[in-house]
């Protein structure tokens, strides 16, 4: 592993005028294995000073304690400096409408931010290297997604990015070094793990060598990609100007350089955009005209210039009122087959995680229907029913703590629906009306 670990370092340029280094600890075997590394090989490398990060997510409870007590307890054993943080993950996801993944990233990163050192850590691996390629191609990524993860951004370094997750547990067995287990790391309900579970086996049946051949690959798209980008940035310096981008000639310049330059724009803009609305935004910047993008924003191609405005939304003139009844279930007992339009209307009041919430969209939301067998965003199921455009920010939908569980004509999440077996359920009607209704 170490020949690994110093390839990277050396190939990557990862300890540039680095004295002090902190480690992202987690406290499982990836990191713990990349503290011991740096601590073995820290004068060889010229390093001075290296310390760790750990960050206690909140989400699984005593064993998240266990995980910052047990790195805590390792790092005054190695003389190693810790700093600690922690929020509340779960809770945040739910009032940002973000996934707790996503979350749980942001908050971690937001917390390193904050840590004085040359450079931070973490313990990426060819593995999630490996994993990182295959969820971004299910996503429909552009190059820069296959490109897998940088083995260096910004102040963030990752010296195990060339060692695959065999390599690690060797290195653990050889030198004894103890670790803990997240267990969400054994569920199959986080999509990352579901593809380390189930995917990356297939894949090695037809390479057992998949994850070096996949990070040879990111290497090689990673250079073509950096190419490319100098030759847009060079144009996008050109071209832009404040709040607007010149398109003068535009559509000669080859698209792959036309959508990096829209992106780089997007960006400078603080416009979150994926690679639908960029392909969406060149075709406008082409043919003239308008295209919507996410938080209520336009981007407008007119006049020989691009720019991203603010969407004007006629506010909606439809009002829904939503009654909750609690009632025994007693719907099943006088016949065999209950409406279908009340099945959709009906939830098992013991499935309920948490406290019942109404409430509308929030950005994120998605529900996994009953008798359905994939997981749809909002977004796409409120297209699917033609729910009218003006009406999807007051469209009803109930979420409890894990998200949401019913929605106003297209129907409850399958972990939450009533059967037969149900003891109690929550019976739900809706009144639709009109401003300016009687």
């Amino acid at each position: 592993m170490f020949k690994k670990v110093t390839e990277a370092i050396t190939r990557f340029d990862l300890l540039k005028d680095t004295k002090h280094i902190t480690v992202a600890l987690s406290g499982g075997a990836d990191s713990m294995a990349l503290l011991y590394a740096l601590l073995e090989l820290k004068d060889s490398l010229g390093i001075e000073k290296i310390s760790a990060a750990h960050f206690n997510h909140q989400i699984r409870g005593d064993e998240a304690l266990r995980d910052q007590n047990f790195v805590t307890a390792k790092c005054e054993e190695l003389g190693v400096g810790l700093y600690v943080g922690c929020a509340d993950v779960p809770r945040f996801a739910k009032d940002n409408g973000l996934s707790i993944e996503l979350a749980a990233r942001k908050l971690r990163y937001d917390f390193f931010d904050t840590i004085n050192t040359d450079v931070i850590a973490t313990a990426h691996t060819a593995s999630d290297n490996l994993e990182t390629v295959l969820f971004n191609l299910t996503r429909g990524t552009a190059l820069s997604g296959i490109c897998g993860i940088p083995p260096k951004r910004d102040n963030y370094i990752r010296p195990l990015i060339l060692c695959t997750r065999d390599d690690i547990e060797c290195y653990c067995d050889q030198n004894s070094i103890e670790f803990v287990t997240d267990s969400t790391n054994l569920s199959d309900e986080y999509t990352r793990n579901n593809i380390r579970h189930n995917v990356v086996p297939v894949l090695r049946g037809v390479n057992q060598s998949v994850e070096n051949a996949v990070s040879r690959m990111s290497v090689s798209l990673r250079e073509d990609e950096d190419f490319i980008n100098a030759i847009a940035l060079k144009e996008f310096d050109s071209r832009y100007n404040g709040d607007e981008l010149s398109l003068k000639d535009f559509n000669t310049l080859h698209p792959a350089i036309a959508k990096r330059i829209i992106a780089t724009f997007c960006n400078v803009l603080g416009t979150q955009v994926d690679n639908f609305h960029i392909n969406s935004i060149y075709d406008v910047c082409v043919q003239k005209g308008k295209t919507s993008l996410p938080h209520n924003k336009s981007a407008v191609a007119q006049n020989g210039v691009l720019k991203i405005v603010s969407s004007i939304k006629q506010p909606s003139t439809v009002n829904f009122s939503v009654e909750i009844t609690r009632q025994e279930n007693d719907l099943f007992k006088n016949c065999q087959k209950v409406h279908n339009l009340l099945l959709k209307n009906i939830l098992d009041c013991d499935k309920i995680v948490g406290q019942l919430d109404l409430r509308n969209r929030k950005s994120g939301d998605a529900i996994r229907l009953k008798n359905k067998n994939c997981t749809k965003t909002l977004k796409k199921l409120f297209c699917e029913y033609k729910i009218p455009a003006d009406e999807r920010d007051v469209w009803p939908i109930l979420s409890d703590d894990e998200g949401v569980v019913w929605i106003y004509k297209i129907g409850v999440a399958d972990r939450c629906a009533a059967d037969q077996s149900s003891r109690e359920i929550y019976k739900i009607n809706v009144k639709k009306s009109f401003l300016g209704d009687i």
